[in-house]
């Protein structure tokens, strides 16, 4: 549900034409061209960080995205750009927005048992923005009339201002009367996601029979425990539609493809970023890998050495780095290891040489640089690190342009620091501190004529948006 509310109320950042009852018969397009969809997209994430928790870590990204883009090369839409990002959330649960924006919770990545499951849940997610559903659920916003939109739009922007219990009440009470309507738009939607959300899975090479087995599993966990799954709430599951799934699966070869390693190491990393009692999770662990409990051994030693470094045991580290080194690939997340452990053993010029031999082994790697750049910034190394994090390529993290600010500032660059710590706070939603922050850059002198043109330049953008905020925010 507060998906969908945040959904709806960005729908208002939208230009008037954009959002206006559609005649009948009018498309998806009319209502919501691509470009609205990418505005409405990018402001959703936004917003989205000022509320939960989008997990950072370069590594994760990297993993979840070239396993979404993948898929959705094998869609009916390969053009279509995607970003995937992932919530630490124990929820089981994963939803889609226009612009080619797809959230997953970590406790849905948790509760998978193979990536195939993992990448069933990913396809049916770009199926639904590939087939457009927001925009055609827009579009079917006909149905309703104009004062109940509004209403309706009222009630999202009760929900965002801090009343949710309230603006859910309205929305409920708006949409009491098309009940058996919007049910039956959202098997039609969910049915369509299952087809063709299939059918990418296939051609990318996974096992079709895990979507329905999945679901089903789902299911059975909401029956037998309390509480249903959140996946479930939004993307409703009936036997029925499993039955149907599992009828469009036997019309796919069985697939004998393994689960990639990364699959594996990213679940640790997941566990352990989302873990809230690391010495019992290290206990845990010791125990699996001491009773050969497991799917992967790499997984579990790596997520051990995680736990024993957050736990400040360096003692036993090593032992899994040299185990890790010896028995898998040269992967960056072992080289990482070494040097937190190096740091761990106040041993800072040596944890040094482990970043620069790895970023000549993987230069321009986003989690090395940053990771690097963060310690170097700790000990007061700042031209380095600069030069560190210009290295890297463009980023959407708003930790990266925190950082990238603290060198600027700490090397005299005060107006470009201002300048990119604007970017930081408006990746995380927070438009007004990202116009002080333009501000402050305009009072600086000693800028050359590009840089003040950037800086004039985000200063319009950033005045703009505000005041749709505040349009938004007075409704």
């Amino acid at each position: 549900m507060r998906y969908c509310l945040l959904i709806l109320l960005y729908v208002a950042f939208l230009p008037a034409a954009a959002i206006e009852l559609p005649d009948i018969g009018i498309s998806a397009n009319t209502v919501m061209s691509p470009a609205d969809e990418q505005k409405l997209g990018e402001n959703f994430i936004r917003q989205l960080r000022r509320q939960v928790f989008v997990i950072e870590d370069a590594q994760i990204n990297n993993y979840i995205n070239a396993l979404g883009n993948r898929l959705a090369s094998y869609s009916n839409k390969p053009e279509q750009k995607f970003n995937f990002f992932v919530i630490k959330d124990s929820s089981i649960n994963a939803f889609a927005v226009p612009g080619g924006f797809v959230g997953i919770h970590s406790g849905l990545i948790l509760k998978t048992h193979s990536e195939s499951e993992l990448a069933s849940v990913v396809a049916h997610e770009i199926s639904h923005v590939t087939q457009r559903h927001i925009a055609r659920m827009i579009a079917d916003s006909k149905r309703f009339s104009l004062p109940a939109m509004a209403v309706l739009i009222a009630a999202v922007l009760m929900a965002g201002a801090g009343n949710p219990e309230v603006g859910q009440a309205a929305a409920a009470a708006v949409m009491a009367g098309n009940v058996q309507m919007q049910i039956n738009f959202t098997r039609t939607h969910e049915t369509e996601a299952d087809h063709i959300g299939m059918q990418i899975l296939a051609k990318a090479g996974f096992e079709a029979h895990d979507m329905p087995s999945f679901f089903e599993r789902l299911q059975a966990a909401g029956r037998y425990h309390q509480g249903v799954p959140d996946f479930l709430r939004t993307h409703p599951v009936t036997t029925d539609r499993i039955a149907e799934a599992r009828v469009r699966a036997e019309k796919y070869p069985r697939q004998q493809k393994k689960d990639t390693p990364l699959y594996h190491l990213m679940k640790a990393k997941l566990l352990i970023l989302t873990a809230d009692n690391k010495h019992s999770l290290k206990k845990k662990l010791e125990k699996m890998l001491k009773t050969g409990r497991y799917r992967d051994e790499r997984a579990i030693r790596y997520a051990l050495a995680l736990t024993l470094l957050a736990t400040q045991q360096g003692d036993a580290v090593q032992t899994q780095i040299d185990w890790l080194f010896k028995n898998d690939a040269d992967r960056i997340i072992y080289h990482l290891l070494k040097a937190n452990l190096a740091l761990l053993q106040n041993k800072f010029v040596k944890a040094m040489q482990v970043y620069e031999q790895a970023l000549q082994a993987y230069p321009g790697d986003k989690m090395l640089g940053i990771s690097y750049a963060e310690k170097l910034l700790q000990n007061n190394i700042a031209q380095k690190a600069k030069a560190v994090l210009l290295k890297i390529p463009s980023s959407s993290n708003p930790y990266y342009y925190h950082l990238l600010a603290k060198a600027y500032q700490a090397t005299g660059a005060i107006a470009t620091a201002h300048l990119t710590l604007a970017n930081s706070y408006h990746l995380m939603g927070q438009t007004k501190l990202a116009l002080e922050q333009i501000k402050l850059a305009r009072q600086q002198q000693n800028r050359n004529s590009y840089l003040t043109s950037r800086i004039e330049t985000r200063y319009k953008e950033l005045t703009t948006q505000l005041l749709e905020e505040k349009m938004v925010s007075k409704y």
